[in-house]
């Protein structure tokens, strides 16, 4: 078989952008004037999921504020997000995850944030008063995505969980004690699956409220 190649003509590109072009439209490759093709990052590593406009946020809310557990979890998840799409639906790529002490703790004390990926068991009913939000300021939720607190027969199991975010320092006992976990979609919820996340301290004392920011995308998951 004959061996076969390609040309590529490069524009050669000054100190000012020469493109603002529209959805669809085919546009030439660009290079400096050394012949150096450009493949630089254009925005922020997640500005272009978010531009897309199908990112979220969702958080307990303070009035359903969970107690710290004093040991590591069973099979309760104290917030889960279920992916109800139709199989061959669209994914929950999980950009972030946070925990956020809202009342003052029994004594100075790490506290860490835990995660599993879950099958449903029993398909949970979506937790209206739990707050939901959109990063590019939609109003409303509109996807298939359910939240639910406190949940143990969302699918999550005593040893499947996974620590995500703690602190590197023991925290005081003043309120605001808190972690953020970036997971850099490197975790994904297909269809029917559900994410838990749950919180762990020294004492079982003090409240807490989780949130977890996910970006919905079309995937093919690997078998």
């Amino acid at each position: 078989m004959a061996q076969e190649t390609e040309n590529v003509l490069n524009i050669a590109r000054g100190a000012n952008d020469i493109y603002n072009v529209p959805s669809g439209l085919e546009v030439s490759q660009q290079a400096n004037n050394r012949g150096d093709q450009i493949t630089v990052q254009g925005l922020p590593a997640k500005s272009e999921y978010v531009r897309m406009g199908q990112t979220w946020t969702a958080r307990i809310a303070t009035a359903s504020a969970f107690t710290y557990v004093a040991g590591w979890p069973t099979t309760r998840a104290e917030l889960i997000i279920y992916n109800g799409e139709a199989a061959g639906g669209k994914s929950l790529v999980i950009d972030s995850a946070w925990m956020y002490g809202i009342t003052t703790m029994a004594a100075a004390q790490f506290i860490t944030l835990v995660a599993q990926i879950g099958v449903v068991a029993t398909v949970p009913t979506h937790d209206t008063a739990q707050l939901m939000c959109s990063r590019t300021g939609k109003k409303g939720y509109y996807g298939n995505a359910r939240v639910a607190v406190a949940n143990t027969t969302g699918g999550c199991l005593t040893n499947l969980w996974e620590v995500v975010g703690t602190n590197s320092a023991a925290m005081t006992t003043n309120l605001a004690a808190s972690v953020y976990a970036d997971m850099w979609g490197g975790w994904i919820v297909p269809p029917g699956y559900v994410l838990g996340l749950a919180g762990i301290a020294g004492t079982a004392a003090g409240t807490a409220i989780i949130g977890v920011t996910w970006a919905e995308v079309q995937l093919t998951i690997g078998g």
